[in-house]
């Protein structure tokens, strides 16, 4: 391992330090820090500029969120992915801060095992009428612009599912299944696991539950909103693309799995008794 990528929330409070202090000590071990522009400004280093495919090991310093947008930045890679929480609930950045350096060591002797989580293409056709690609690994969610009730005909492999009357939909990942899927009603599903998890959104009718589909299908999705609105497509709560109602949002895994870097021991039972509580 050679060269390394950071990127940090650099609104977290003592980002600074604590960057400041990871920096060097990466660099104390003969590693390449390549930095991303918040941690380079924060810390008063220049940018630089390097193919991304070289990188050996992409770190997130943050919360889950930053991670997110590392993964959407850095793809398509074979790098692992490793995220130190900085943040709150951290299911993603399971390292803390206190255990950073210890955690990374084991990384840098190879001690470590990968988890390989799938993520999801999203295609659609914008109100510019160009096509967008949109990328996560928690979930993409289907909404409308004004917080009315939109009706989605959902389809599976080209077969009609259902059409859902709901304030949303939500097409998550096992990985994301914690996240949103999980606020609206949905399943918790382990990473192990190969699918793809649709939820709706404060459903109308309270017989529209999540389902579950194999991670191999293609979905394709035609909003009908009130009054012709506008429809949002958000990938990941953080990138997000307008289209107008009956345009087919067509959702698929991509060919490349996501890989996180495992350093603990924790099974995924046991973050979810860590961060949820759970006795």
């Amino acid at each position: 391992m050679q060269t390394v990528f950071l990127k940090i929330n650099a609104g977290r409070p003592g980002i600074k330090k604590v960057t400041l202090a990871l920096v060097r000590w990466l660099e104390s071990k003969g590693l390449k820090v390549v930095l991303d522009s918040s941690a380079a400004k924060i810390i008063g280093r220049k940018t630089i500029n390097i193919d991304l495919s070289l990188i050996d090991l992409f770190i997130a310093l943050g919360g889950d969120g930053t991670l997110l947008a590392l993964v959407r930045e850095a793809r398509p890679t074979n790098a692992p992915f490793i995220g130190i929480n900085a943040g709150m609930l951290g299911f993603l950045t399971e390292i803390k801060l206190k255990d950073m350096k210890p955690a990374l060591n084991k990384v840098l002797k190879g001690d470590y095992e990968i988890d390989e989580r799938i993520s999801l293409e999203t295609e659609v056709e914008g109100l510019n009428g160009k096509i967008k690609s949109m990328y996560s690994l928690n979930d993409t969610v289907i909404s409308a612009l004004k917080g009315r009730l939109i009706t989605m005909d959902v389809h599976v492999n080209e077969e009609y599912l259902n059409s859902y009357r709901a304030d949303g939909i939500i097409i998550s990942t096992p990985t994301g299944s914690t996240a949103y899927s999980l606020s609206a009603g949905g399943p918790i599903v382990s990473p192990k696991l190969n699918g793809i998890i649709i939820t709706p959104i404060c459903p109308h009718m309270l017989s529209n539950r999540p389902i579950i589909v194999p991670d191999d299908s293609v979905l394709k999705i035609f909003v009908k909103a009130k009054g012709g609105n506008a429809v949002k497509v958000t990938a990941d709560g953080q990138m997000e693309c307008l289209i107008a109602e009956e345009t087919p949002i067509i959702i698929r895994k991509t060919g490349v799995p996501v890989k996180l870097v495992v350093p603990s021991k924790n099974s995924f039972y046991e973050i979810l008794r860590q961060k949820l509580n759970w006795r």
